[in-house]
């Protein structure tokens, strides 16, 4: 429970006196239904005359002396066709406006906090090591993200509104019964832990059901989803009539469980009504046994049958919500692991001037969950306005290299260096604007290409952007289109080939300006004439940037002024182009291989 509350008032970062306000003011709605409920028994024994009104207690007396201005009873039986309709009319009133106000400040309470929760998350999402998202699935973290967030949201909107209301419903109206009769009062609550109870055990087995549906539907969606994606391939190998006939497995299961479950809410439902009118009919049993002993009257036989109803519902709600406690704190679980997550430090150190002059010195690398080193005393260094070529087999630790240059990891043993300066030196989001990559799956969001390129640099004038095109070699390409650099991409840049979206990425990376500028094979996607253009156009730019290539490519490879060849995360030969086919080695027959396919 204290994971739960701890995370709800995490969650509510911003919005928490307006969520408590609307809670409070619950308390004071809930006071004038009490008393608004109370006034019928004023009513009626005011009706009956000056002996019913005679044997009123001391809280009776208290509110006749309020509603007639402290005149007392005979005051009241002498106006009572002014007083009581007008007593009636401005308690109605008071608890109209307190009720308006009570909504205004949910709806408030609803849709900031709602918010608040997002921002939260969002805040918290941007701000983990990249390390976090190599821990935990995408995938997950969105279901926590929306479904878990909605639990949350439910639960302080809705059932922590209940437990209150039901609360200090059943505290109001527990007192003034006492106050008139303990007998009444016992008859009158006297099911409702019975009821609890019931309703807890049997809405667990609801829920449950309610857990195997929603399982059901949600692997019913994901079968939607995955036929979607994959429509190219399913109309490429004709099969549909299989997709069809195991979407129909998913379609029966679902409905089979949904049926079960709907079956259970409603005989929950139905049985804990046996509670509701249960309770009514011993409330009402009760004192007319009373009245004929003389103990009450018909007035608080009237007001404790009105409480009976204003209590035994919400109660009945109290129990489904304590039923769903597991629920909430499994999500409140879930979304600890997110917001307990530690925050990356990307502000402390210094903001050298960089040239690009990289250096590695011992460097080696484990990730936290692999037992083996992915590079091991990796040692080279590279001038400013140079560029490395980096080969090797898939697993050699060509793309662990350029994630350690830009602080995604750190290296287990030795040291890197940026211009001489310890790279564990440099301020995180200062190295980040100074060393920038173009990956090999490029991200574009669904807005226009220009829109794309300006999240680089927002200022960036539109020269320095069509140069930035120009030099990606894909300046002609946009302006082919029909609208050109507004140009709508579409969702992950669909609208583009890979390697048109592979050339947006790279101007973007240049409109960043970059003192060092890594393509982690990133030019796999374009031919091999686009792939030398760009080369070329990046060599001719005056900024003189550090170039950093991961590539298979030997016609990409040859004209760095250091290539690189990794083996199983360590150098296994190092030099020009010239000098590594001299040598003979393993680029010198990768060079043979890849020559012998062109």
């Amino acid at each position: 429970m204290g994971t739960l509350w701890k995370t709800c008032y995490e969650l509510s970062e911003g919005h928490r006196r307006a969520y408590l306000a609307q809670l409070l003011v619950q308390v004071v709605q809930i006071f004038f239904q009490v008393f608004m409920t109370f006034l019928t028994k004023v009513v009626i024994d005011a009706i009956q005359g000056a002996e019913e009104l005679a044997k009123a207690n001391f809280l009776e007396d208290w509110v006749v002396w309020l509603i007639t201005g402290g005149s007392g009873n005979e005051y009241l039986l002498e106006h009572r066709l002014a007083i009581l309709p007008t007593a009636l009319v401005v308690t109605a009133v008071v608890l109209g406006l307190v009720n308006f106000l009570r909504m205004w400040l949910r709806s408030y309470a609803i849709a900031y906090v709602n918010g608040s929760m997002q921002r939260v998350l969002f805040r918290k999402l941007e701000g983990v090591p990249y390390s976090f998202y190599k821990k935990v699935r995408a995938g997950d973290i969105l279901q926590t993200c929306t479904r878990d967030v909605d639990v949350l949201r439910r639960f302080m909107i809705g059932d922590v509104s209940n437990f209150n209301y039901s609360f200090w419903m059943v505290l109001l109206s527990g007192a003034v019964l006492l106050s008139l009769s303990w007998k009444m009062m016992l008859a009158t609550l006297g099911l409702l832990p019975f009821m609890i109870l019931y309703s807890f055990f049997l809405m667990k087995k609801v829920r449950s059901l309610y857990r195997q549906t929603d399982d059901s539907e949600a692997r019913l969606t994901g079968r939607v989803n995955e036929n979607l994606l994959s429509a190219r391939l399913v109309r490429a190998f004709g099969t549909e009539r299989r997709e069809i006939d195991g979407f129909e497995g998913y379609l029966s299961d679902y409905s089979g469980k949904y049926l079960l479950w709907r079956r259970w809410a409603s005989f929950f439902f139905a049985s804990s009504d046996i509670f509701a009118f249960g309770s009514n009919a011993l409330a009402l049993g009760v004192g007319v046994y009373l009245a004929f002993l003389g103990e009450v009257n018909a007035s608080t036989i009237v007001l404790s049958f009105l409480f009976v109803n204003m209590v035994v519902w919400p109660v009945r709600q109290v129990a489904t919500s304590l039923s769903n406690m597991g629920q909430y704190m499994a999500s409140a679980d879930r979304l600890r692991e997110i917001l307990d997550a530690p925050m990356e430090d990307r502000t402390s150190g210094i903001s050298p001037a960089i040239k690009g002059a990289i250096r590695f010195e011992g460097v080696s690398f484990r990730y936290e969950d692999g037992d083996e080193e992915v590079l091991h005393e990796v040692s080279f260094a590279l001038p400013a306005g140079k560029t490395l070529a980096v080969m090797g087999r898939t697993g050699s630790g060509k793309s662990t290299l350029s994630l350690l240059l830009t602080r995604l990891y750190e290296p287990t043993e030795g040291t890197i260096y940026l211009d001489e300066v310890p790279l564990r030196d440099i301020r995180k989001d200062y190295l980040r604007r100074m060393v920038v990559p173009v990956l090999q799956d490029p991200f574009l969001f669904s807005k226009s290409i220009e829109e794309n390129l300006l999240l680089a640099r927002m200022d960036a004038p539109e020269e320095e952007i069509r140069e930035a095109t120009r030099a990606a070699s894909i300046d002609d390409t946009i302006l082919a289109f029909k609208d050109g650099y507004r140009t709508q991409v579409g969702e992950r840049g669909m609208s583009l080939s890979g390697g048109q979206k592979q050339r947006v990425a790279i101007a973007r990376t240049l409109l960043a300006r970059p003192r060092v500028l890594i393509f982690d094979d990133s030019l796999s996607a374009v031919d091999t004439v686009t792939d030398r253009n760009i080369r070329q156009n990046l060599r001719k730019r005056e900024d003189g940037s550090t170039l950093l290539i991961v590539t298979h490519r030997i016609s990409t490879a040859q004209d760095a002024d250091l290539i690189l060849m990794l083996e199983d995360g360590r150098i296994k030969e190092m030099g020009t182009h010239e000098e590594l086919l001299a040598l003979g080695g393993e680029y010198a027959h990768t060079a043979a291989i890849q020559k012998e396919m062109v």
